[in-house]
């Protein structure tokens, strides 16, 4: 009695019948080809975007390191109401991070763990409009509580090609120059 409830129901409910009470079995051909439209129409739009993400020189990458980590030491500060500072040994090509409430020894211990630059990206100088250009020895960007940070230009160097990057003090985004740019340009 229970197996024939249960082939009552599994005939009931278990899709589509012909008149003579058989199933359809698989897909119909118009079914097969909306699928596969819509994964082509999905494969159109994101390999393009993979390729970009994969495929990259190591210059974008050196960029993208550079304005995701003034963005995200800007963010930090604000966001901890702690003064951050990013600090480069321009000579080694090493940078490391702090912030105010470190003790004076985690402070020292910071600048001894330093860590190296991402690969492919060599820092020519760093420009301060006050401080002017830096290019060689240890030098520091500070990104305060209140959501503004030191103006100043980092210009990289790949090869004879330089590329400089803005920190404007009140502005979140960092702006890419694709040339040696200056202050007083």
């Amino acid at each position: 009695m229970l197996a024939k409830a249960l082939r009552k129901y599994l005939n009931q409910h278990n899709g589509p019948q012909t008149t003579n009470n058989e199933h359809l079995r698989g897909f119909t051909l118009m079914e097969l080809m909306v699928v596969l439209a819509l994964l082509t129409i999905m494969l159109v739009f994101s390999i393009p975007r993979l390729h970009k993400t994969f495929f990259l020189d190591d210059s974008k990458s050196g960029a993208r390191w550079i304005i995701g980590k003034i963005q995200t030491l800007k963010e930090t500060a604000v966001r901890t109401q702690k003064h951050h500072t990013l600090h480069f040994d321009l000579d080694t090509d090493h940078y490391w991070e702090t912030n105010e409430s470190m003790s004076a020894e985690d402070l020292e211990t910071a600048a001894t763990e330093t860590k190296p630059l991402p690969d492919g990206l060599k820092i020519a100088d760093i420009e301060f409009p006050i401080r002017g250009k830096i290019s060689s020895g240890r030098t520091d960007i500070t990104f305060y509580r209140s959501g503004y940070s030191d103006k100043a230009l980092i210009h990289t160097q790949d090869g004879e090609t330089y590329v400089s990057y803005l920190i404007e003090p009140f502005l979140s985004e960092v702006t890419r120059i694709e040339s040696y740019a200056g202050f007083e340009n």
